[in-house]
Protein backbone atom coordinates (compact mmCIF):
# COMPACT_ATOMS: atom_id res chain seq x y z
CA UNK A 1 0.00 0.00 0.00
CA UNK A 2 1.82 3.54 -0.96
CA UNK A 3 1.63 6.84 0.46
CA UNK A 4 -1.42 8.40 -1.37
CA UNK A 5 -3.52 5.20 -2.06
CA UNK A 6 -7.26 5.63 -1.61
CA UNK A 7 -8.96 3.50 1.76
CA UNK A 8 -12.40 2.59 1.08
CA UNK A 9 -14.08 5.22 3.90
CA UNK A 10 -16.52 3.30 5.69
CA UNK A 11 -19.91 5.02 7.21
CA UNK A 12 -19.92 4.25 11.15
CA UNK A 13 -21.85 5.49 13.62
CA UNK A 14 -20.90 5.13 18.27
CA UNK A 15 -23.55 2.93 19.94
CA UNK A 16 -23.27 1.44 23.75
CA UNK A 17 -24.32 -1.96 23.70
CA UNK A 18 -27.11 -3.24 25.80
CA UNK A 19 -27.41 -6.30 24.59
CA UNK A 20 -26.51 -9.46 21.84
CA UNK A 21 -24.62 -12.00 21.05
CA UNK A 22 -21.22 -10.18 20.94
CA UNK A 23 -19.42 -12.47 23.77
CA UNK A 24 -16.25 -10.36 24.26
CA UNK A 25 -18.09 -7.15 24.34
CA UNK A 26 -20.11 -6.81 27.39
CA UNK A 27 -22.76 -4.27 28.39
CA UNK A 28 -22.10 -1.30 28.46
CA UNK A 29 -19.00 -0.91 26.34
CA UNK A 30 -18.76 1.81 24.00
CA UNK A 31 -18.60 0.44 20.05
CA UNK A 32 -18.34 1.99 16.98
CA UNK A 33 -20.51 0.16 13.91
CA UNK A 34 -18.98 0.39 10.39
CA UNK A 35 -20.70 -0.69 7.57
CA UNK A 36 -17.43 -2.01 5.26
CA UNK A 37 -18.05 -3.25 1.70
CA UNK A 38 -17.98 -6.94 2.88
CA UNK A 39 -19.94 -6.69 6.39
CA UNK A 40 -20.39 -4.86 9.00
CA UNK A 41 -17.96 -4.73 11.92
CA UNK A 42 -18.57 -4.01 15.36
CA UNK A 43 -14.86 -2.59 17.16
CA UNK A 44 -14.93 -2.01 20.72
CA UNK A 45 -13.66 1.67 21.39
CA UNK A 46 -12.81 1.64 24.99
CA UNK A 47 -10.94 -1.58 26.46
CA UNK A 48 -10.22 -4.57 24.95
CA UNK A 49 -10.65 -3.08 21.24
CA UNK A 50 -12.21 -6.55 20.08
CA UNK A 51 -14.04 -7.01 16.85
CA UNK A 52 -16.98 -8.84 15.75
CA UNK A 53 -17.94 -9.15 11.79
CA UNK A 54 -21.24 -9.50 10.28
CA UNK A 55 -22.08 -10.23 7.22
CA UNK A 56 -24.78 -8.30 5.43
CA UNK A 57 -26.37 -11.93 4.08
CA UNK A 58 -27.45 -12.52 8.22
CA UNK A 59 -29.10 -9.10 8.68
CA UNK A 60 -33.00 -10.08 8.55
CA UNK A 61 -34.03 -6.80 9.83
CA UNK A 62 -32.42 -2.91 11.03
CA UNK A 63 -34.39 -0.74 12.95
CA UNK A 64 -34.44 2.35 15.52
CA UNK A 65 -36.80 2.29 17.88
CA UNK A 66 -37.38 4.98 20.87
CA UNK A 67 -37.81 4.13 24.44
CA UNK A 68 -39.72 6.81 26.80
CA UNK A 69 -38.62 7.46 30.31
CA UNK A 70 -40.57 9.64 32.66
CA UNK A 71 -38.14 10.87 35.19
CA UNK A 72 -39.01 12.32 38.28
CA UNK A 73 -36.64 15.30 40.30
CA UNK A 74 -37.31 16.95 43.23
CA UNK A 75 -37.86 21.02 42.71
CA UNK A 76 -35.89 23.24 44.04
CA UNK A 77 -37.43 25.34 47.32
CA UNK A 78 -34.23 26.86 47.94
CA UNK A 79 -33.52 28.05 44.43
CA UNK A 80 -36.95 29.49 44.17
CA UNK A 81 -37.66 30.79 47.40
CA UNK A 82 -34.27 33.10 46.27
CA UNK A 83 -35.57 33.89 42.33
CA UNK A 84 -38.84 35.27 44.22
CA UNK A 85 -37.44 36.90 46.88
CA UNK A 86 -34.99 38.91 44.22
CA UNK A 87 -37.63 39.67 41.90
CA UNK A 88 -40.63 40.59 43.93
CA UNK A 89 -38.87 41.05 47.55
CA UNK A 90 -39.76 38.89 51.02
CA UNK A 91 -43.80 37.91 49.86
CA UNK A 92 -41.96 36.23 46.46
CA UNK A 93 -39.44 34.50 48.60
CA UNK A 94 -42.74 32.80 50.17
CA UNK A 95 -44.50 32.57 47.02
CA UNK A 96 -41.47 31.02 45.13
CA UNK A 97 -40.53 28.94 47.94
CA UNK A 98 -43.64 27.05 48.49
CA UNK A 99 -43.48 26.44 44.75
CA UNK A 100 -40.93 24.15 44.71
CA UNK A 101 -42.39 21.74 47.28
CA UNK A 102 -43.17 18.31 45.50
CA UNK A 103 -41.89 16.91 42.46
CA UNK A 104 -41.36 17.79 39.00
CA UNK A 105 -41.67 15.66 35.86
CA UNK A 106 -39.52 15.74 32.71
CA UNK A 107 -39.89 13.10 29.83
CA UNK A 108 -36.42 11.28 28.50
CA UNK A 109 -36.24 9.54 24.97
CA UNK A 110 -34.01 7.08 24.47
CA UNK A 111 -33.35 5.73 21.42
CA UNK A 112 -31.84 2.22 20.35
CA UNK A 113 -30.97 0.42 17.43
CA UNK A 114 -31.52 -3.06 17.03
CA UNK A 115 -30.27 -5.35 14.35
CA UNK A 116 -31.93 -8.89 14.01
CA UNK A 117 -28.99 -11.52 12.34
CA UNK A 118 -29.30 -15.22 11.41
CA UNK A 119 -26.32 -17.02 13.77
CA UNK A 120 -23.76 -19.17 11.96
CA UNK A 121 -25.51 -21.60 14.10
CA UNK A 122 -28.92 -21.12 12.38
CA UNK A 123 -30.69 -19.55 15.00
CA UNK A 124 -32.26 -16.04 14.98
CA UNK A 125 -30.43 -13.42 17.17
CA UNK A 126 -30.35 -9.94 18.30
CA UNK A 127 -28.26 -6.96 18.85
CA UNK A 128 -29.52 -3.97 20.54
CA UNK A 129 -27.10 -0.96 20.95
CA UNK A 130 -28.01 2.68 22.92
CA UNK A 131 -27.39 5.48 20.24
CA UNK A 132 -24.95 7.54 22.17
CA UNK A 133 -25.59 11.68 21.36
CA UNK A 134 -27.92 13.21 19.11
CA UNK A 135 -29.20 11.00 15.72
CA UNK A 136 -27.72 13.41 13.48
CA UNK A 137 -26.73 11.55 10.62
CA UNK A 138 -28.42 8.11 11.58
CA UNK A 139 -31.02 7.61 8.95
CA UNK A 140 -28.05 7.41 6.26
CA UNK A 141 -26.61 4.89 8.07
CA UNK A 142 -29.55 3.11 8.54
CA UNK A 143 -31.09 3.49 4.95
CA UNK A 144 -27.31 2.29 3.98
CA UNK A 145 -27.22 -0.76 5.62
CA UNK A 146 -30.54 -1.60 5.11
CA UNK A 147 -29.47 -1.39 1.15
CA UNK A 148 -26.87 -3.18 1.76
CA UNK A 149 -28.28 -6.24 3.37
CA UNK A 150 -31.27 -6.23 0.91
CA UNK A 151 -34.05 -5.49 3.07
CA UNK A 152 -37.03 -4.02 1.82
CA UNK A 153 -39.38 -1.71 3.96
CA UNK A 154 -42.63 -2.21 3.96
CA UNK A 155 -44.98 -0.37 1.45
CA UNK A 156 -46.75 3.15 3.35
CA UNK A 157 -49.96 2.47 4.10
CA UNK A 158 -52.48 3.78 1.33
CA UNK A 159 -55.96 5.01 2.22
CA UNK A 160 -56.78 6.80 5.16
CA UNK A 161 -55.74 6.60 8.74
CA UNK A 162 -57.69 4.58 10.98
CA UNK A 163 -57.45 6.20 14.56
Amino acid sequence: MGLFSKKEKATAYKFLVVDGCVPSMSAPSTVRISLLSECIEIRQIIGGKNVAQLSYSQVTAAEKVNEQQIAEHDKSVIGRAVVGGVVLGPLGAVVGGMSGVGKKQKTVYKDFFVINYTAASGELSTLSFEMVGPPVGFAPFLSELKQRAGIVDAPAQVGPTIL
